[in-house]
C-alpha cells in the first residue's frame, strides 16, 4: 500500500520476510534511522486496521484472537515521509523523533 495522505504525509506499507518490524522514515527531509513517534503513529493505524479485518473475518472478538497486535507489527515494513512542526529529536544526530503526535501540526488518517 502506498498513499499520499495529504500535503504533509506520505506513507507506504509492505510485508517483511518475517525478520521483524522494519522502517524507513524522514521528518522534514531528515532521515530518522531509528524511527520515532511518527512511525509508531502510522504503524498503530495499520495494525489496528489489520486486527479489525481479522476480527470481522473470524467473527470473534479481538481479545479472543490467537494473533496479537505485536504479531502483526512484526511483519510490517513501514515507509514514512512527513513534515512536522517544530520537531524534537532524541539527540543531535536526529535518529529518533520524540515529538508527541498531538504536536505534529497535522494528522495522517490512513
Amino acid at each position: 500500500m502506498c498513499e499520499v495522505c495529504n500535503d504533509r504525509w506520505e506513507v507506504a506499507v509492505a510485508l517483511t520476510d518475517g525478520s521483524g518490524f522494519r522502517q524507513v522514515s524522514f521528518v522534514n527531509s531528515i532521515s530518522t534511522s531509528r524511527g520515532g513517534t511518527h512511525v509508531n503513529y502510522v504503524a498503530e493505524q495499520v495494525v489496528a486496521a489489520v486486527m479489525e479485518e481479522m476480527t470481522k473475518e473470524k467473527g470473534a472478538k479481538a481479545g479472543n484472537l490467537a494473533v496479537k497486535p505485536q504479531h502483526v507489527r512484526n511483519h510490517l515494513w513501514v515507509f514514512v515521509n512527513c513534515l512536522i512542526e517544530n520537531p524534537a529529536f532524541d539527540s543531535q544526530t536526529k535518529e529518533t523523533l520524540t515529538t508527541k503526535k498531538e504536536r505534529f501540526g497535522s494528522t495522517c488518517e490512513l
